[in-house]
Formats: structure tokens, C-alpha cells, sequence
């Protein structure tokens, strides 16, 4: 009978008795909070975002619960996120080479690039977890959504700008018509290097100035953007499941990323094969030097969809799981340190983690060898591979990442059904990285014959001259492979010496009289051009007269689908200790540090990985360049690379790092055993129910 009348002296706004049972129900039922309730629940303790907010701050039953108050809800949305940044990236990857030969730029400025993103990463990693891990997680992560669609769209705005002059320039440069031949009774630079060229070589120099710094900008706002998804999602679905479901949510989450790199793939590979400019039809296909694909045309795709996942995330609470409620705001304010004071003891708290540390250092080290070798992947399988730039990207998507993240799901449900301690943990992840470096090993000796030129020079292809063609002024040719009837590739047909050109299709162009080849052999790729259109005349056919056909001699190669069986499992292993690894982080610090540590783990990785690894690993692809391109004095991209080198550089350098990688995990295994992998089974909390967050 109290009770009753407490309730509902209370609920007529009169004189309110002390809190009870009977309060509690009250609260239950939606009765309107007092001014102490309505603080705490400014203060971070009710469940509603923006628009999305609840009116109550105590656990409600199920049917009454927002759509946005589902793990289910988040995880769909921030993995699609997670997606989306992760496509980005290899996108940009894998239109590099497009990049590259539309602003005529080295690896290392397209790896400058790369860098880019991690350079924003680490400028704001420690202070956005900092913030965010004790705000609120999904309006921080919304935020950061729309910083990488900005940064995004940006990346689009040179071809809108430059677009149509620098397509303009890129076709100048290769027009239509058989190659430069030997110009016996003139010299070359004339014809090569008129006013218009130089008018063209000029007008992409002004252009690739602004553009590089612009493209620089652009992605250190991509990496700010992605500091909020990548740190503050893992730690927000992490507090809102059991510690026995974790394994499996953190497989889900990092396997459905791997999704996203080998969606970008994917992406550049369909949309190099459109036209620059869609609206045109340019008369030749992709596997013509004039074609450019569509850069840009992903970025749109992509950044839209980003906008509309930010809108969605905004609608979620800041926290899923229903706890006990915080203190009011008054007496947290009376015990909160000062901002720096606090930040900086939070730090101390890292740093002197040892296994943290250790754990920090190997994320280094695994991520450098994976990162370096994806960057410049599409361009290794085309110069070591033979295959056009859509078929390198699609090997890169398929062959490797969707393996990753089939490797990834696949240990998380491995850990979910063993339970396995954090040593078991910590010991395949040095295995995997082993296993790894071992790979690599493998791979360097998997490789396809190398071109067979006649000669050709380091440096440049403007010294690549022979006593045979010495009196045909071919220092400003450019690089237009043709294959000799002898079997040699030769870097132009002014270097064989050839005088006459004949034009058998749009791609396809016939080089007679030339005085470097030798009439009298009969290459497999040269007669199989003859006899398929009919050439066999005798004049053509005589010993003593040399001729070519466009393009170089070398043809398929089948040893691409060892390297991609090798590869494929190589990843398939190292991706399955890749969720062992984030519980380990996430075990061996306290709960309120999660997001903080996540945020060490960043920035170290982007301080001490991914800033300078695209630059290295860029470095040792131009390494391995034995001739550059040239025309009117002007160094362009690399025409030519050492194939045993350009493997023995970038495989080796990969293996090296996960090597140390290894020892770094040895390191963290030998300390593991201090790491409690279930945490809930031990505490108070393991007496209360689970919470409803069931995939």
C-alpha cells in the first residue's frame, strides 16, 4: 500500500518519498526522470543518439528497443564502412599504374602517395581515442566517415580540372601511326621533338606539379577519416558482447575488412577498362598505349555510399549493452584530472605494457610485408607475368585478399570452438609469420622467362643505340617494343634499324628492312604474325632482309597460377593469426584503455610502418628499373625492368620483415601467459545474464 501511494504521489508531481522498488518500476515504465535522472542521462548514460534517442535509460523489452540499439544493426553498418575504406585503398592501388603513366611519375611518388594516408592516421590516432574511446564511439566514427568521403572526392576534382588537356597531352605523345623508324637522312629530334611536343612535355609537367601536392592532400585527409573506423569500432563492439562471443565477432569484423581491399581490386580492374572519358569512344581497345582507363570513376562509387553509411551511424546509442548507471555528472566533474594530465598518465599506461609493447612492435612488422607487397602487386604481375593491368588486378583481389579473409573468418571460429590460452594464441601467430617469410622465399623463384631484348642500356633507352643502327638518330625515340623475326625484342624499330612500315591492324604494324635483324632465322611470335595474315612473299621472306612486328616477344606464361597457388595459401596462413592478434591486444589492457591502446597500436604502425613502407618498398621497385623512357631530354616512367632483381628486391625485402616479425612474436609468446583470454568467466560479470547481442 506504501509503495502505491509513493507511486503515485510521485507521478502527480507532489512530494516524492524516498527511492524504492516501487520508484524503480516507475522508472521501468517510462514515467518522466527527475533533473538528477535527466543529467546522468546527458551525460552519456541513455542509449539515443541525435534523432534516434530512447526516453528511458534502464534496459526496455525487446520489441520496444530502437532498430539503431542492435549489435546486429552496428555491425552491419560499421563493417560496411570498414569496406568501403578498405576498397579505397586498393583502388588507388591498383590504378597507379595508370596514374603513373598518365603524369609520367616514379613508384616512389605514387608510394609517397600511399604514404600519404598513414601520415593522417598518425596525426590523429592518439587524440581521437583518446576523446572518443570516453565519448560517443558511433557519432565519432560518423564524423570520420564524412572526413574520408571529403578527402575522396577530392581525389577526383585534378580530372575534372585537367581531365581533357592532360588526355589531350597523353595522346599527342602517342599518336597514332607505326613507330618512329631509322631517319637516316635527318636527324630524328626534329620530327620527334617539334614545337608541339615540347608544348605537350611542358604543359604535363605544369599540370603534374599541381596535381601530385593536391593528390597529397587529398589522401592525408583520406587518413584522417579512416583513424575513427579503424580504432573506435573494434573497442565499441567489443564492450557490447560477451568475452566468450568476442573471438567471433572479431573474426567476422576483421575478415569482412579483408572484403573491402579485394572489392577495391575489383573496382580498378572494371573501371580501367572504361575509357577516361566515357562519353568518347576512342576507336582502340585497353590493350592499346594510348588507352587510359577511368581513374577516378570509383571514387564516386565510393564516396557516395560512404555519406550515406554516416548518416546511419549517427543513429546509434552510445552504448548497446544496458549497464548500471554512472555516478551524475556533478561528482564526476568533482574527481576528473585535468585533460593533459589524465592523457598523458593514460599514455604512461601503455608505454610501460610490456606485452603491449612487444605486441605493437610485431603489428609493425607483420603490416609492413603485407602492406609493401600489396601496394605495388598489380604492377609486379604485370612485368613479371606478362598480364594487361585489369588481369593483374583481378589476380591481386581474388587471389590473395578474399583468401585473407577466408583465413581470418575461419581462425575465428577455430578460437570460438577451442578456447585456446593466450600462449596457444600468441604461438600461431609466430607461426604464421614464419610460415610467411618462408613463402616469400618460395615465390622468388617462381618467375616467367625474361624479355629477351638485344641490347638495351642502364639508365635510359635514349643510350640503348648499336653500331648496326648508330646512323639513325634514335636518342629521342620513345620505348615501342617490336619483336625481330630473329627473336630478339628490340626497344624501338629505329634501334633495329627498320625503314619501311606496313600497317596490318589497328595494333599490329609490320617493320621491313631492318639492319640489326638477321633475315635468316624464323621466331615463333614473328612467323605466327605472318602466317596469320598471309605475308608469306618471297621478298619478305628472303635471307639477308630483316623485319619486326610490333610488340615484344615474349608470349603467355603459365607460371602465373604456381605463383598464385603459392600466394594464395601464403596469405590463407598469415591471416589466420590476424584475429588472435587483436585479443591479445585487447586482453592485455585494462577495459577502459581498449580504444587507447587500439590507438598506440596505429600509430605505431603508421609511424614505423605504412609511412615508410610504400616509399621503401617503392624505392625497390625503381631499383630494379634497367631503362626509363625519354623524349626531348625528358626522363619518364620506367620502360624496362631487370625481372631477377625486381623479385629477389620485393619478395625478399617482404620476408625479411616478417622474419622480424617472427622474433617479435616469440618475444610476446614468452609473456603471454600473464593474459586472461575470458575475462567474464572470472569476474562478477560472468554471474549476469548475456546480453542480447546474437549475431
Amino acid at each position: 500500500m506504501t509503495a502505491n501511494v509513493v507511486k503515485t504521489v510521485s507521478s502527480a508531481g507532489g512530494e516524492a518519498g524516498p527511492p524504492g522498488p516501487a520508484a524503480e518500476d516507475a522508472d521501468m515504465k517510462g514515467v518522466e526522470a527527475t533533473p538528477e535522472e535527466q543529467e546522468r542521462l546527458a551525460t552519456g548514460n541513455n542509449n539515443g543518439s541525435l534523432d534516434c534517442k530512447h526516453t528511458v535509460a534502464r534496459p526496455q523489452p525487446l520489441g520496444e528497443r530502437s532498430v539503431f540499439a542492435s549489435t546486429r544493426v552496428f555491425m552491419l553498418v560499421f563493417l560496411s564502412g570498414w569496406v568501403l575504406q578498405g576498397m579505397f585503398l586498393t583502388y588507388f592501388v591498383s590504378v597507379t599504374t595508370t596514374v603513373e603513366k598518365l603524369f609520367k611519375v616514379e613508384s616512389k611518388t605514387t608510394g609517397t602517395l600511399l604514404a600519404a594516408t598513414e601520415i593522417g592516421q598518425i596525426c590523429t590516432a592518439l587524440f581521437l581515442t583518446y576523446l572518443a574511446g570516453r565519448g560517443h564511439r558511433p557519432r565519432w566514427i560518423a564524423c570520420m566517415m564524412l572526413v574520408l568521403a571529403v578527402g575522396v572526392i577530392g581525389c577526383v576534382v585534378p580530372h575534372l580540372l585537367y581531365g581533357t588537356p592532360l588526355l589531350d597531352v597523353h595522346l599527342d605523345a602517342h599518336r597514332a601511326g607505326a613507330a618512329p623508324v631509322c631517319y637516316t637522312y635527318q636527324n630524328s629530334t626534329s620530327v620527334l621533338c617539334d614545337d608541339a611536343h615540347v608544348k605537350s612535355s611542358t604543359t604535363r609537367s605544369s599540370i603534374t606539379a599541381v596535381v601530385i601536392p593536391w593528390l597529397f592532400i587529398c589522401l592525408l585527409v583520406v587518413g584522417v577519416g579512416q583513424t575513427g573506423i579503424a580504432t573506435l569500432g573494434i573497442p565499441y563492439v567489443d564492450d557490447n558482447v560477451g568475452s566468450k562471443q568476442s573471438p567471433l565477432y572479431m573474426a567476422i569484423t576483421i575478415g569482412i575488412r579483408v572484403i573491402g581491399p579485394a572489392l577495391g581490386f575489383l573496382l580498378g580492374a572494371l573501371c580501367t577498362r572504361v575509357y577516361v572519358n566515357p562519353l568518347l569512344d576512342p576507336d582502340f581497345d585497353a590493350n592499346d598505349p594510348r588507352w587510359v582507363g577511368a581513374w577516378w570513376l570509383g571514387m564516386v562509387f565510393i564516396a557516395g555510399f560512404i555519406v550515406l553509411l554516416s548518416t546511419l551511424m549517427f543513429c546509434f546509442p552510445r552504448q548497446i549493452k544496458q549497464e548500471p548507471m554512472a555516478l551524475p555528472l556533478k561528482k564526476n566533474k568533482d574527481k576528473r584530472e585535468p585533460f593533459f594530465k589524465d592523457f598523458f598518465a593514460t599514455i604512461k599506461r601503455q608505454l610501460t605494457n610490456d606485452i603491449l609493447m612487444w605486441r605493437t612492435a610485431s603489428s609493425v612488422l607483420h603490416l609492413m610485408p603485407i602492406s609493401g607487397v600489396y601496394s605495388f602487386l598489380p604492377k609486379y604481375l604485370e612485368k613479371q607475368f606478362r598480364l594487361p593491368t585489369h588481369d593483374a588486378n583481378l589476380v591481386s583481389g581474388l587471389g590473395g585478399i578474399l583468401v585473407m579473409g577466408l583465413g581470418t573468418i575461419t581462425s575465428g571460429v577455430v578460437i570460438l570452438k577451442l578456447v585456446p590460452t593466450a600462449r596457444q594464441v600468441a604461438a600461431w601467430t609466430a607461426a604464421s609469420a614464419a610460415i610467411y617469410s618462408a613463402g616469400m622465399v618460395v615465390l622468388m623463384f617462381v618467375s616467367c622467362p625474361e624479355e629477351n631484348y638485344r641490347y638495351i642500356s642502364e639508365g635510359s633507352i635514349a643510350n640503348s643505340s648499336m653500331d648496326c643502327s648508330a646512323g639513325c638518330h634514335c636518342t629521342d625515340v620513345p620505348f615501342n617494343p617490336v619483336c625481330g623475326q630473329d627473336s630478339f625484342t628490340y626497344i624501338s624499330p629505329c634501334q633495329a634499324g627498320c625503314l619501311g612500315t606496313q600497317q596490318l591492324d589497328n595494333n599490329t604494324w609490320l617493320y621491313s628492312n631492318c639492319s640489326c635483324i638477321d633475315g635468316s632465322l624464323r621466331g615463333e611470335k614473328a612467323m605466327s604474325i605472318i602466317e596469320r595474315y598471309n605475308l608469306s612473299s618471297p621478298s619478305l621472306l628472303s635471307e639477308g632482309v630483316g623485319w619486326a612486328v610490333s610488340g615484344e616477344c615474349g608470349g603467355p606464361c603459365r607460371q602465373i597460377y604456381t605463383f598464385v597457388a603459392v600466394f594464395a595459401a601464403v596469405m590463407f596462413v598469415h591471416a589466420s593469426g590476424e584475429v588472435g592478434a587483436v585479443l591479445l591486444i585487447i586482453r592485455c589492457t585494462d577495459k577502459k584503455d581498449k580504444a587507447m591502446a587500439m590507438g598506440v597500436i596505429q600509430f605505431a604502425i603508421g609511424v614505423f610502418g605504412n609511412v615508410p613502407c610504400p616509399i621503401v618498398f617503392g624505392a625497390a621497385v625503381d631499383a630494379a628499373c634497367r631503362a626509363r623512357d625519354a623524349l626531348c631530354g625528358m626522363l619518364g616512367a620506367c620502360a624496362s625492368y631487370d625481372n631477377d632483381s625486381f623479385r629477389h628486391l620485393y619478395l625478399g625485402l617482404s620476408a625479411g620483415l616478417m622474419f622480424l616479425a617472427f622474433i617479435m612474436d616469440l618475444l610476446v609468446w614468452s609473456k603471454a601467459g600473464r593474459i586472461d583470454m575470458n575475462p567474464a568467466d572470472s569476474g562478477p560479470a560472468a554471474a549476469r545474464p548475456a546480453p542480447d547481442t546474437q549475431l
